[in-house]
């Protein structure tokens, strides 16, 4: 196992997101891990597979006979399966869990099951496979289904899966079938932001006093990226943490650093999640976009005064990046009012589109969750029911491109947009519905 900063953390750094995670290890399961920009889902992760107390803690005596492969996707040359296979069982082999392989097959598959099936029967083995999501236009089904398979051959099923991404990775196939709810790691709680300054202090060699510190935590909440650059840029006397939290946040967006990150973090955000940030930002309360609220709070950047409280942006610098952000065009609706009928609508107006029986099944599919993500096997069993199994990628993106020419017009005149897209084609997972 490489050696990580995060095995010297304290043991109960992130203790409600390492519990869950440590908690689908302990009942022999997998679990998705998702984590936006800057907000530690890669520290959590490597503190996952390192750190000896937090093993200790949640997995009491069964720590002893768990061993942990890390393996960071995308800083592989390639990040394609058989590169991520053989990293898995280079690991396994420096670790000494099983026996060197030798050369043998082009292909590391045979290798990794006889290294899985070698290991000792009581040895529970998690791979933590981190930023999966950036790497999987290189993934396939088999792939997922060799995963899962090779847990399957265990005669006690202690193998687990950490699967890491900024958001679920597509469809996971087989290897769905092992997962426990997903975790997300958000901003950090108190306890941990302070441990982080603390952290912070030490490397810059600097003390910062409680105003500065209620500061900091109070205008980056908790992000970690933000909380990290912001106490450099204090500590080096560029930002003054006695100014009011919109004037700081002001002089923290002028750093490069900061402003990429809040863009970067802007990015990850569909476009229904940003439409309800806009919201937020402006004071205007939540109606269409509240499935957008929703999801941003789930990722923790939306918080509420209390279970019934009004929700808000989560920290006074993220606040202040939306603000500046333009208006985004007019949000269209798309949705199904009747038989074989389209509705497009927004402010500006609506139109009604007649569409073919097929071409409407395909509507009705991605209107179910709009803005979402669906897969393309989900659609394909939704559309063509019994006849599923003949239906190929091709001939659904075929169809795809029947629904765009049905809707793209209407929606740019009524979203006054030229570029408007109304189905997204997201490459090797499935399609959404921009409306």
């Amino acid at each position: 196992m490489p050696v990580f900063k995060e095995n010297a953390f304290p043991a109960d750094y992130r203790r409600a997101e390492v519990e869950q995670i440590l908690g689908a290890v302990y009942r022999l399961r997998s679990i998705a891990v998702t984590g936006l920009a800057g907000m530690g889902k890669s520290s959590a992760l490597r503190f996952v597979v390192s750190n000896r107390g937090a093993q200790a803690l949640h997995l009491g005596t069964r720590a002893a006979t768990t061993a942990f492969a890390y393996v960071d996707c995308v800083g592989l040359a390639r990040g394609d399966e058989g590169e991520i296979l053989a990293e898995i069982l280079a690991q396994l082999e420096r670790e000494q869990l099983v026996a060197h392989a030798g050369p043998g097959s082009d292909s590391p598959r045979p290798q990794l099951k006889d290294a899985i099936l070698s290991l000792h029967p009581d040895v529970h083995l998690v791979v933590a496979l981190d930023d999966l999501d950036q790497a999987e236009a290189r993934q396939s089904r088999p792939f997922h289904n060799f995963l899962a398979h090779l847990r399957n051959s265990r005669p006690k099923g202690n193998l687990s899966y950490i699967l890491a991404g900024r958001r679920l990775p597509g469809p996971l196939h087989e290897l769905s079938e092992l997962l426990d709810d997903p975790c997300n790691v958000g901003p950090l709680a108190r306890a941990d932001a302070l441990e982080s300054l603390c952290r912070d202090e030490e490397r810059l060699g600097f003390t910062f006093d409680n105003t500065q510190s209620a500061a900091l935590l109070a205008v980056t909440g908790g992000h970690p990226g933000f909380l990290k650059n912001a106490a450099e840029l204090v500590a080096s006397g560029w930002a003054d943490a006695s100014l009011p939290p919109a004037g700081l946040s002001a002089r923290l967006l002028g750093s490069a650093k900061i402003a990429c990150l809040a863009d970067e973090l802007w990015c990850d955000l569909s476009a229904v999640e940003q439409a309800a940030a806009l919201d937020l930002a402006r004071g205007i309360t939540p109606g269409a976009a509240l499935a957008g609220v929703l999801s941003l709070e789930r990722f923790g950047l939306v918080t509420r005064a209390g279970p019934a409280g009004a929700p808000s942006l989560f920290c006074p610098l993220f606040l202040a990046f939306v603000q500046a952000r333009p208006a985004l065009p007019a949000a269209v609706r798309i949705t199904a009012s009747g038989a074989n009928e389209a509705r497009v609508a927004s402010a500006a107006g609506e139109e009604r589109v007649a569409l073919p029986p097929r071409v409407f099944a395909l509507l009705l599919a991605l209107a179910r969750s709009p803005g979402q993500v669906v897969p393309a096997g989900e659609i394909i069993e939704a559309v063509y029911g019994a006849e599923a199994a003949g239906v190929t990628d091709a001939a659904l993106a075929q169809l795809a491109k029947r629904l765009r020419r049905a809707l793209d017009p209407p929606g740019r005149r009524l979203a006054r947009d030229p570029e408007y897209r109304s189905v997204e084609t997201i490459r090797n997972v499935g399609y959404r519905l921009n409306g």
